[in-house]
């Protein structure tokens, strides 16, 4: 957890990741449906219409074997203030939406109702009805999607044709899988729907339901449709056959085993891409299990808190835990406690379970503003809860912290300090360094926070 941008950490609420689609301006109207959604059009070959000498009488502009033809149109239902991305499969060959702009021409019939962008990006902002023509630049062939634009939509039930997905393979390179949809009513089949995944560490997901596998691990892939958001998912499980099992038996904070050696932390905002790499080059992880929200104070739990633990166990890596507080009093830092030892009930911890204690640095945090006391107060209560329910809690913050913003005559448990200038300034008693936040060669994508863990 760097602690030059780990502040930013309490500003987000735990989100799914959604497929990259093109972006479209924010302002040009509210929506009320987040994410974009996806709605995919087939556009056929158009055999040319052989014309009778009595039609060139009749019409001479009309050259022979070019009769104009009716385009290609389907009817659809859609929400008002939603996006929707147009996926087009243009004579048997699927389009990325990236290559939108360079190969269809979007025109709206009435942009009071919906907009589209020169990348095929619909913005419903009425109810009404409205035709969204797509025309191939190549040949000129168009599709017409008749939009009726509605302020609900609501939909019965959504499928995908696979529930759970378990994959058991060494290499994960080019590992995919399609997923379908099939929604109900049927006269709703044809609605937009949005495909996300809840840990793209483990898999990712693309407008069109083509699930890549990206690690090890387990997650959901998900597909919403309708404003009552009807959601269905595919649980996705991807073994390494060749991981060591975890060799813990013993419940959580039955047995603390401290050791001297590097400590690597990781939360949702790191990438772990190499794990064997990881469990060679440092002898515990510490994992961030959640966070009270910067500004509205919610307890959120880290998006990849589950994977991170499972692949610790699959390497046989000892791990342990760290909370974000902004804790404003006792009752809080109880309740932090209470919910952490709930969250991690039945692991198996190598380490203490660490508040971390800091400063969004701005002032405008719900805890930023605390004196001393408050603070110390609301820090202590978390780490006596934690102890209440046999897990043994812990201290993570800066030595500046440590000697300025809490009373440490107040606490006694075991601290985790930061400190980046090349050696620890905290005189006191400590269970590990925190002495960078920029380490390499440790299995994590770009860089990592490392620790020196004291016996």
């Amino acid at each position: 957890m760097r602690l030059s941008k780990k502040f930013l950490a309490g500003l987000l609420s735990a989100t799914l990741l959604f497929t990259a689609v093109p972006s479209i301006n924010a302002s040009a109207a509210k929506v009320n449906y987040p994410g974009t959604y996806t709605k995919r059009i087939t556009i056929e070959r158009v055999k040319p219409t052989q014309t009778s000498p009595l039609d060139l009488i009749l019409n001479p502009s009309v050259t022979d074997g070019n009769a104009e033809v009716e385009p290609q149109s389907e009817t659809v239902r859609v929400m008002t203030g939603m996006m929707f991305s147009i996926a087009a499969t243009r004579y048997g060959t699927e389009i990325k939406t990236s290559k939108n702009k360079s190969q269809f021409k979007f025109k709206s019939s009435n942009k009071k109702v919906a907009k589209v962008t020169t990348k095929g990006v619909v913005t419903t902002l009425k109810a009404g009805k409205c035709d969204i023509t797509i025309t191939n630049k190549k040949d000129g062939t168009k599709f017409v999607l008749h939009l009726n634009v509605a302020k609900t939509v609501k939909v019965s039930s959504i499928k995908l044709n696979i529930k759970n997905k378990k994959i058991k393979t060494e290499d994960i390179e080019d590992e995919t899988f399609q997923l379908t949809a099939k929604v109900k009513p049927k006269k709703y089949e044809a609605v937009p729907v949005r495909w996300g995944t809840t840990n793209d560490s483990v898999a990712t997901v693309n407008e069109r339901g083509l699930v890549t596998i990206e690690g090890y691990g387990e997650c959901q892939i998900y597909c919403k449709a309708g404003s009552n958001n009807k959601t269905a998912y595919c649980k996705v499980k991807v073994i390494n056959p060749n991981a060591p099992a975890d060799s813990n038996n013993g419940g959580y904070g039955a047995s603390l085993t401290y050791r001297t050696g590097k400590l690597v932390d990781i939360s949702s905002h790191n990438t772990v891409n190499d794990w064997s790499t990881l469990k060679q080059k440092c002898d515990g992880v510490i994992i961030r299990v959640g966070y009270r929200g910067y500004e509205t104070g919610n307890i959120v739990e880290d998006t990849k808190f589950r994977s991170n633990v499972y692949n610790c166990q699959q390497y046989g890596i000892p791990y342990s835990f760290y909370f974000w507080t902004t804790a404003t009093n006792e009752a809080e830092g109880a309740e932090e406690g209470n919910w952490i030892a709930n969250t991690i009930s039945g692991l198996n911890i190598s380490m203490p379970v660490f508040i971390d204690v800091e400063s969004s640095g701005t002032g405008r945090g719900r805890s930023d503003n605390l004196n001393k006391a408050q603070r110390t107060s609301a820090v202590r209560a978390a780490v006596q809860q934690l102890n209440n329910r046999g897990v043994t809690g812990g201290v993570y913050s800066s030595t500046w912290w440590f000697e300025n913003n809490l009373d440490m005559s107040q606490i006694s448990c075991p601290l985790w300090v930061a400190d980046y200038r090349g050696y620890c300034g905290y005189q006191g008693g400590k269970f590990a360094w925190q002495y960078t936040s920029s380490a390499t060669g440790f299995g994590v994508a770009n860089r990592c926070d490392v620790s020196e863990w004291y016996q």
